[in-house]
């Protein structure tokens, strides 16, 4: 079986969402204004990566999500102060490397990996 996308697997367990065109334009206009991806999905009913896709084939840019100066000001200065990229990112929401990168952008550096040692 094959449709627009490419050969189907019988089997799939995949539940397959076919957006009709008025909400592919809709789509496509939501990413051209900046709506986040992931709320694209949930409100498409489709995965993160088709909302990108759709987006490429429509010509738009890839877009990387980037925090807000704020967000990424704390996510650095957290950092610094001690915490881990797995620590700052649980606290803020956000994924470790939006933290990694939120501390590059401030002029930070990245500390060795590896588990600490306690000292009393």
């Amino acid at each position: 079986m094959t449709d627009e996308r490419g050969p189907m697997r019988e089997n799939s367990r995949q539940s397959q969402t076919r957006l009709s065109v008025s909400n592919r334009a809709e789509l496509i206009a939501g990413y051209a204004d900046g709506v986040p991806v992931r709320e694209l999905a949930t409100r498409f009913n489709v995965h993160r990566g088709t909302v990108r896709e759709i987006a490429r084939q429509a010509g738009l840019a890839a877009r990387r999500p980037e925090l807000p100066d704020a967000i990424r000001q704390d996510a650095a200065q957290l950092y610094a102060g001690g915490m881990t990229l797995a620590q700052v990112a649980a606290r803020l929401g956000v994924s470790h490397e939006s933290v990694r990168s939120a501390v590059i952008a401030c002029g930070g550096t990245i500390r060795a990996g590896g588990r600490r040692r306690v000292t009393a």
